[in-house]
């Protein structure tokens, strides 16, 4: 037996440099090198790369400034949470120090917190970024619902879902639903 031809797709940061953020009992966490880092072991140079981003991240900013948190580490603690809260099979940062931008993390605020798709990460995909719209039919999409119970529920015209339904698998370079599920489920986004 040959072991050599065994591939396995491990977690970000398990077995590589990339780093992986991840909420776990409300605690910020992250996987990198192999190791597990709790908040305040974080190596530093993660922390300054994620800094930079939320500095230049100027919706983010306004959004931390107006939930009126006061310390550098409140900022970067929501920051972290609203950007890469999820465990999603994705690098949140690549080996290269670049950050990737293609989480949903439910915190259970969605649909309800003034700062959704201002603070909170938008899904990159291959053709695009999803929509707060997009991201909610392709919700109801990816649990079986038909194009009429989609509408009923978003209280959209059974049109606007199917255009919807093309505009999410343009984006997502697929041609069908059970693809657009299977994104969902591979996302966490159901």
């Amino acid at each position: 037996m040959n072991l050599s031809n065994i591939v396995q797709k491990l977690p970000p940061g398990l077995e590589d440099k990339s780093v992986e953020f991840y909420l776990f009992d409300n605690m910020i966490k992250c996987l990198h090198n192999g190791y597990r880092y709790l908040w305040n072991e974080i190596p530093r140079w993660i922390i300054e790369i994620v800094e930079k981003d939320m500095f230049q991240n100027k919706k983010a900013m306004k959004c931390l400034v107006e939930m009126k948190l006061k310390r550098r580490e409140q900022k970067l603690r929501q920051y972290i949470i609203c950007q890469f809260g999820g465990f999603d099979g994705e690098p949140d940062i690549n080996d290269k120090g670049e950050i990737n931008y293609t989480e949903y993390f439910d915190c259970g605020l969605r649909g309800i917190c003034p700062y959704e798709g201002k603070l909170c990460a938008t899904i990159k995909v291959a053709n695009g970024y999803l929509t707060k719209q997009e991201i909610n039919v392709l919700k109801l999409v990816a649990v079986a619902k038909m194009n009429k119970e989609i509408a009923h529920k978003l209280n959209i015209s059974e049109e606007t879902v199917s255009t919807h339904n093309q505009n999410i698998q343009r984006k997502l370079g697929v041609d069908n639903k059970i693809d657009m599920a299977s994104f969902a489920i591979n996302k966490n986004i159901i």
